[in-house]
């Protein structure tokens, strides 16, 4: 049946087979030092429609006589919905600033020094106000 591991096979002794090559304990048993390491999958979520708003989706505007451009007017689409931000500061210090929305059909606002609007893109890609569509927006400082 078996052979003897020991004997030996046309003259040489087989060397993968031997005895002492068994281990007899899981001492004897090679171990690696080095930690296995594994990575996350890398996956990358698709885009809302609501995170797809472009600046161009309401038009800055500058119709009325103290009109001004906005300091700063920028998106942030890493949240669940594009959020559009809109600094509006006055031309001097302690000056008023007024920010109108659709040339105030949608109302305006504003206050002293400076005043920041924040808009939200919707799922039809528009940016809104208190779920009012913004197709215009203006800075006005006096």
């Amino acid at each position: 049946m078996f052979r003897n591991l020991t004997e030996q096979i046309d003259n040489s002794v087989c060397v993968y087979c031997l005895k002492s090559d068994i281990p007899t304990s899981t001492t004897d048993i090679p171990t690696s030092t080095t930690p296995m390491t594994t990575s996350a999958p890398t996956t990358t979520m698709p885009r809302t429609v609501c995170q797809s708003c472009t600046l161009d989706a309401t038009t800055v505007i500058m119709v009325h006589p103290s009109a001004k451009p906005f300091t700063s007017d920028t998106i942030d689409d890493t949240q669940t919905c594009a959020i559009r931000t809109l600094v509006c500061d006055a031309r001097s210090p302690g000056g008023d600033v007024l920010v109108s929305f659709n040339r105030d059909d949608s109302g305006s606002t504003g206050g002293p020094n400076t005043f920041t609007t924040i808009l939200n893109c919707n799922d039809d890609m528009q940016w809104t106000l208190s779920g009012i569509v913004i197709t215009e927006i203006e800075c006005q400082s006096a």
